[in-house]
């Protein structure tokens, strides 16, 4: 047997032959059949023998620390999810397991459809991009096919940019598409100067399942990082929807205030303080305007070292004043973040908004480092502004003015506050103009009720100058004055119902007595009118109530009776007594007429003010006051009607009610 000594190891071929072969070749002579190896290695000398194992075995941990080397890339690519620290993995372990020099791993950017990668050189990561189809790589992926170069600078795909950049030479490339489970492309993997030789077909297996590999963690990654931005457009939005929560707690918080509040001041006071909390500000001031003057409110901190909030009211005349810093700011369309300049380089703000705010300093007496201003516009109109100074900073006790949320926090608020303000002076303007109607309805009613009175004046007084009796003169003159009483009880009862004054004078009658009197009263327009006036008194005795009050309630239901019976009728009054409680003795007292009855379209609304129908002189008050009436009286009224038949009201008061 010759033996041939070289630098590389002889193994003697199934032939009987000795050949030089390369360490990993080792592992593919020993695939060959039992036989062959048995006949081969007979042939060995024991030193060639020796040899040969030790190289097997040499191969053989070689290709463990590969598997090894895999395994911990598996393991990296498990435990990392973010796609630089997967790329810096996968490079790493690459280049040491393919035993290479410089590794890199494009990922395909399907946005701008190029590779792109960040190569660790020294400690400086340079990005590298290339379009699909530029250098080696860029062919790859645009092919999908592997390249395996043993000269790259003979190479016309190679690009050489990228050496001559970084002053690295470029000797032979292995390079392989890296493919997602659907087959796609989603990077390239290339590997550069194998340390030794050019690389093999076994290298290409290796960097084929490397490729696998990281297929797999560049999809994982992506899905992570995609889960991410799903995850944190979700905590966006629900960021979002709390703040837009908590925008709507705080409106209802407000309208809450300003259902509660019994004056404009109170309620501009109690959303001025919640306001100035929300924003961290000092000074607030709203102004309304009016056809010739200006209401101002100021709450402000005026505590030297502790806070002390202090609200002002006062009224403004608007005649013969220049322009202020509210009138500037009701006449815009939107609300305005300002801040004053500290530096020459900061922006400067507009002169007229500048002397304004100096101007409002000198009327609040503070410095203004900032302010947020926003019109208060309420159905197209403009009618004041709202002004907030200086908001501090809760931790750093530094100014540093209002931000964008403020500004459109302070704005809704000002909106629904500016709503409210105008529906309240609707209301109040309503309220004027019926009240208005109200007292020129009531002027009607008043000349109508003086009729009765004066009628029956009229008719004592014609007795007086026809009678010389002297006692039935004085019977005659008292009977003038108690009419004349009458009268003046009545406006001042008609006046006080204007004004809304609900006091009543009880003093006990005796009602035998008291319904002569009325009976006196109502007679001659009854009679007037062919309606007979009938009066039942089954309970005679004493009762504590307010007279003239009462009979100005009987006076108007007597008088409705009457409109009800056009072709005449009757109308009956009939008091009793009701000791169905004997701890609360009731007077009741039934009115009846026998007219059409009471149509139903007004039933459920009779006792409201201005409700009447088919009169032609109506007020549509008569019956309102009679409830009026009733309820001082701490007392209630009903009634019962049938069409065609007539209506009785019920009237229930205590007998002893109320205080004198």
């Amino acid at each position: 047997m010759t033996h041939v000594t070289t630098d590389t190891d002889l193994i003697t071929s199934p032939t009987g032959e000795l050949q030089a072969v390369a360490p990993e070749d080792a592992i593919g002579w020993l695939k060959n059949s039992d036989m062959e190896l048995a006949g081969g290695l007979a042939r060995m000398s024991p030193g060639e023998l020796a040899r040969l194992i030790r190289r097997v075995s040499e191969v053989v941990q070689r290709q463990e620390a590969r598997f090894v080397g895999m395994l911990e890339i598996g393991s990296a690519l498990g435990n990392t999810l973010h796609i630089d620290d997967l790329l810096r993995v996968i490079v790493e372990r690459t280049t040491e397991l393919m035993e290479a020099e410089r590794s890199t791993l494009f990922v395909v950017d399907q946005e701008r459809d190029e590779l792109w990668s960040k190569v660790l050189q020294g400690n400086v990561n340079v990005e590298i991009r290339l379009k699909k189809g530029q250098g080696i790589a860029g062919w790859v992926a645009l092919h999908g096919k592997s390249l395996n170069i043993r000269d790259a600078y003979k190479d016309a795909r190679f690009n050489r940019s990228v050496d001559e950049s970084t002053g690295y030479q470029t000797r032979n490339i292995l390079c392989q598409p890296i493919r997602n489970l659907q087959g796609d492309i989603i990077g390239v993997i290339q590997v550069l100067n194998r340390h030794q030789g050019n690389f093999t077909d076994e290298d290409e297996s290796l960097l084929s399942a490397i490729a696998s590999q990281a297929a797999i963690a560049i999809e994982n990654s992506r899905l992570y990082l995609s889960a991410i931005d799903r995850n944190m457009e979700l905590i966006e939005i629900r960021d979002r929807l709390e703040h837009k929560v908590a925008e709507l707690d705080t409106l209802y918080e407000l309208e809450r205030m300003i259902a509660e509040a019994a004056t404009l001041d109170e309620m501009i006071e109690r959303i001025a303080s919640k306001t100035l909390g929300l924003v961290h500000g000092s000074v607030c001031v709203l102004t309304l305007h009016a056809e010739r003057h200006d209401q101002r409110y100021t709450l402000a901190d005026r505590g030297e070292w502790e806070t002390e909030w202090v609200f002002d009211a006062q009224r403004i005349e608007r005649h013969g004043r220049p322009d202020d810093l509210a009138d500037w700011v009701s006449a815009r369309a939107d609300s305005l973040a300002v801040r004053r300049p500290h530096e020459p380089s900061d922006p400067q703000l507009d002169p007229a908004l500048d002397a304004l705010l100096t101007a409002r300093e000198q009327e609040l007496d503070a410095h203004i480092e900032n302010a947020l201003l926003v019109p208060l516009i309420f159905d197209g109109e403009h009618i004041g502004a709202w002004e907030f100074m200086n908001t501090i900073d809760v931790d750093e006790h530094d100014q540093v003015g209002f931000t964008e949320d403020d500004r459109k926090l302070i704005s809704l608020i000002g909106s629904q506050l500016a709503s409210s303000i105008g529906r309240r002076r609707q209301q109040e303007e309503r309220e004027k103009q019926e009240r208005l109607a109200t007292i020129g309805q009531m002027l009607s009613g008043v000349l109508h009720d003086f009729k009765n009175p004066m009628t029956v004046i009229s008719g004592y007084v014609q007795v007086l100058t026809r009678t010389d009796d002297a006692e039935r003169r004085a019977q005659m003159a008292e009977r003038v004055l108690k009419q004349l009483e009458q009268l003046n009880q009545m406006t001042h009862e008609l006046l006080a119902f204007a004004r809304g004054d609900q006091t009543i004078l009880l003093r006990k009658v005796f009602l035998y007595k008291y319904m002569d009197e009325v009976q006196e009263l109502l007679s001659p327009e009854l009679e007037s009118r062919h309606v007979a006036l009938t009066i039942e008194l089954d309970y005679r005795n004493e009762a504590r109530i307010d007279p003239v009050k009462l009979k100005r309630a009987i006076l108007n239901l007597a008088r409705n009776a009457a409109d009800a019976m056009p072709d005449g009728g009757t109308f009956h009054v009939r008091v009793w007594r009701d000791d169905s409680d004997p701890q609360h003795p009731q007077l009741q007292l039934d009115l009846s007429d026998t007219g059409g009855g009471i149509p139903l379209e007004i039933r459920d609304r009779l006792f409201e003010t201005f409700v009447t129908q088919g009169k032609k002189n109506g007020t549509g008050l008569g019956l309102a006051i009679v409830k009026k009436i009733v309820d001082e009286h701490q007392g209630t009224i009903s009634f019962t009607s049938d069409l065609g038949h007539g209506t009785t009201f019920h009237i229930r008061i205590p007998i002893l009610s109320g205080t004198s």
